[in-house]
């Protein structure tokens, strides 16, 4: 295997996959690849190219991470109005989104996006535009809520900037617009801008969870 920056001694048991290690720091695969690429994460690579977790290196890790904060506080069930169709529209434009996503994204956001292959940023896109068509399948957004408030929370505690975690989402709530503004779309633009206020709202979730996340970590949240 090849030494993919510094890490401690290797302990004895399995190396962990990206999803099992994943899993177990309670962060999506993308999230731990890009922190991987990063340099944030211990990690080695395999001779085909394969990251691959040290669980003790793992565990040391995390260690050395701040307590977690607080979770904010819950103002009940966020309801929307359950609708089928509007969430096969959403999975129908994924791809889409994925290719707006491409033009919109910018700044250090864009840079950190563009670590990534091009087929790990389209499972991204994909993965949030799910996460919102089932909030209108089930006719809830507290899954999709969970998810945001993971992504802020974990990118806080790696030290992520604020530019960084949140020009993805501000990207991403905007190439959904323009991808259900396309004169291809089925949806009338009061469903387009219900769909657009539902993933705003997983932005603010982002945003918020990010900043309380920075501040258990004893720093000055900054751009």
């Amino acid at each position: 295997m090849k030494r993919a920056g510094a890490r401690p001694k290797r302990s004895e048991g399995p190396w962990l996959s990206v999803s099992a290690a994943a899993r177990a720091l309670g962060v999506s695969p993308s999230t731990l690849r890009l922190w991987a690429s990063e340099g944030r994460v211990p990690h080695v690579r395999t001779a085909g190219g394969h990251r691959r977790f040290d669980p003790e290196a793992l565990r040391q890790w995390l260690a050395r991470q701040p307590a977690r904060p607080g979770r904010p506080v819950r103002h009940g069930p966020v309801h929307l109005d359950s609708s089928p169709a509007l969430a096969d529209a959403l999975r129908q434009r994924a791809d889409l989104v994925s290719d707006a996503v491409e033009t919109l994204v910018e700044g250090p956001a864009e840079a950190a996006y563009r670590r990534l292959p091009p087929v790990e940023r389209r499972a991204v896109v994909r993965a949030w535009v799910d996460a919102l068509a089932d909030a209108f399948q089930v006719g809830s957004l507290d899954e999709a809520l969970e998810r945001a408030e993971t992504y802020g929370r974990g990118h806080g505690l790696a030290g992520s900037s604020a530019e960084v975690t949140l020009g993805g989402s501000l990207a991403l709530e905007r190439a959904v617009d323009r991808a259900l503004a396309a004169p291809s779309s089925p949806l009338d633009d009061d469903e387009r801008r219900e769909v657009v206020a539902a993933m705003g709202q997983l932005t603010v979730r982002v945003a918020t969870a990010w900043a309380a996340a920075v501040a258990g970590r004893g720093v000055r949240p900054s751009a």
